[in-house]
Formats: structure tokens, C-alpha cells, sequence
């Protein structure tokens, strides 16, 4: 890698007080928000859909833009989108949340829009790939990417590297491509052998890393909202799995996605400051394993 190494503070990681299954919304400033995330050394932020709404009872699209430029946050990603796939009742609030991102997009010069399919219950791979090409199309339209975000089996319909891939691909959309989560890879089983067979230089590629135990907990869900750990405080081999994107080619930032029921409870500084010195620590560890081996 010849890059900088850059960082993206996710929402759930950076937004305190928010809860994934009850409040999504983050009360604190966006302002606040957006200072902090930078002093700590972020130069990458993520937005819920439900923050997003929140958001702009205060800042317009174009105020959260200047905020951004003015503190060196370049890398946006906004959230999330489901049920993109749906024909039945789902779809028209689906459609409302995808038109908010798509502009949110547009106005913040995202880098990505993530999507996935928790709670698929109608649509397959072939179903999937027919609804992600024209999704793909209008955010093309808008200048950003589409990053399907691949979950375990317990969520989702397209569990592994080939059905992800094949709904990216099968799409022929060039600004689509896969999220790729260690969490999420640790739990199903793939590891960065499979990475480097299955990736290929041309997909598009987004990173989030986190940290947790090895052992298959009990309370799978539970696991995934809040018992995630930051980079380094778990068991998780966060380096093999970089080294292995970087060994296809990613170059771009690494996003920390930490959702935790303690860490939402601290407060804004010390959520980013523990979050960014962490992940820095574990992925220049990393980096500097690779460049020392060669790798």
C-alpha cells in the first residue's frame, strides 16, 4: 500500500446513545459530533438513516457538507438500507429511506451507501441481482457506491463470498460492490484464504473491522448489537484478515464499526478518542507486518 492509512468511524461506533433495536437516532450535535470524530483523528464518518432525519430538523444536506469539509471528514458512508428487493407493502417505506440516502449521498459526496438484506424473506440470488443493478444505476446517477454487506446466515439470504459476489457481479454495475465485515466473516466461517481465492482486484470493496471472542456465542444476536469490541481487545485475527485485502488490491479506508451497550453509554470524546487510537494501533501493526514480510 503506497496510501495513507485512513479511518472511518462508523455511526454505531461514534454514536453515543444511540440503540440499535430502540432509539437509532444520535441526539448529540451533528456539529459536536462531526469536531470530535476529527480531533480524534477520523477522516471518515458514518449516518443512519434515522440520525440522517434527525440531523436535518437543524443542519440542511448542505450545512452538514461545509461542517464536514471544514473538519477533514472525507470518507462518508450512509445507511442502512433494507428491503430494496421487496415488492409487497415494504416497499414504499423502503423507497422513502432510499431516496434520503441517495441525496444524503449525493450532497455529502459519499463514498458508499451500504445495503443488506436482513429479514429476507422473498427474494433470492436472482431476485437480489435483478433489484441491486437499477439501485446501483441511480446512485451512479448521484455519484457514489452501493456496498452490500454480506451478514450470516442468521440474517440473511445470500450468507457467503459466492452469493455476495454473485448478486455484485451479476449486476454489472461497476459502482457496486461488497461490505465486508470481520465480525460478520468470523461467524461464518470464511477466512483470508477464501478472501484472496474469491476477490479480485475489480471488485469494489468496503472494510469495517471490530473485535470479539472466537467461541460461537449463545446469544447470536445479542453478540452482534452489543458485545462487539474495539480493534485489539478481543481474540479476532484483525491482521490476516487486512492483510488479505490488501493482497487483492483495497487500498481504501478501514471503517471501525463497534456496536457495544456499554461504549453507548460513554461520552462523545471518549468513544472516539478509545475508538481511533485502538483501530490506528491494531491496523499500523498490521501494515507494518505486511511491509516487513513482504506480504
Amino acid at each position: 500500500m503506497t496510501k495513507p492509512l485512513e479511518f472511518i468511524g462508523s455511526f454505531w461506533t461514534l454514536a453515543v446513545g444511540a440503540d440499535p433495536l430502540g432509539d437509532q437516532r444520535c441526539l448529540h450535535d451533528f456539529r459536536t459530533r462531526v469536531e470530535i470524530a476529527a480531533r480524534a483523528g477520523f477522516t471518515g464518518m458514518g449516518f443512519w438513516h434515522a440520525d440522517i432525519v434527525e440531523i436535518r430538523k437543524k443542519y440542511s444536506f448542505k450545512d452538514m457538507k461545509h461542517i464536514l469539509d471544514a473538519n477533514g471528514i472525507i470518507n462518508i458512508e450512509v445507511e442502512w438500507l433494507l428491503d430494496w428487493y421487496c415488492t409487497d407493502a415494504r416497499k414504499a417505506a423502503s423507497d422513502e429511506i432510499r431516496a434520503l440516502l441517495l441525496e444524503a449521498a449525493e450532497v455529502l459526496r459519499a463514498r458508499h451507501i451500504k445495503i443488506a438484506d436482513l429479514g429476507n424473506d422473498c427474494a433470492d440470488v436472482a431476485q437480489m441481482t435483478e433489484a441491486f443493478a437499477p439501485l446501483c444505476r441511480q446512485a451512479a446517477e448521484r455519484g457514489t457506491n452501493i456496498l452490500f454487506e454480506m451478514l450470516p446466515a442468521q440474517f440473511s439470504r445470500a450468507p457467503s463470498l459466492d452469493q455476495v459476489l454473485a448478486i455484485t457481479r451479476g449486476s454489472g454495475a461497476s459502482n457496486g460492490g461488497i461490505m465486508l465485515d470481520n465480525l460478520h466473516l468470523q461467524r461464518i466461517g470464511i477466512d483470508s484464504g477464501e478472501i484472496v481465492r474469491k476477490l479480485k482486484a475489480s471488485d469494489l470493496i468496503g472494510v469495517e473491522i471490530n473485535d470479539g471472542t472466537l467461541a460461537m456465542p449463545l446469544k447470536f444476536e445479542d453478540s452482534v448489537v452489543n458485545k462487539r469490541l474495539l480493534p485489539g481487545d478481543g481474540e479476532f485475527d484483525i491482521a490476516a484478515f487486512l492483510q488479505a485485502l490488501w493482497s487483492v488490491g483495497y487500498d481504501g479506508p478501514i471503517g471501525v464499526e463497534v456496536l457495544n451497550e456499554y461504549i453507548r453509554k460513554w461520552d462523545l470524546k471518549t468513544a472516539a478518542t478509545e475508538a481511533f487510537a485502538k483501530t490506528q494501533r491494531v491496523v499500523e501493526a498490521a501494515h507494518q507486518a505486511r511491509i516487513r514480510g513482504g506480504i
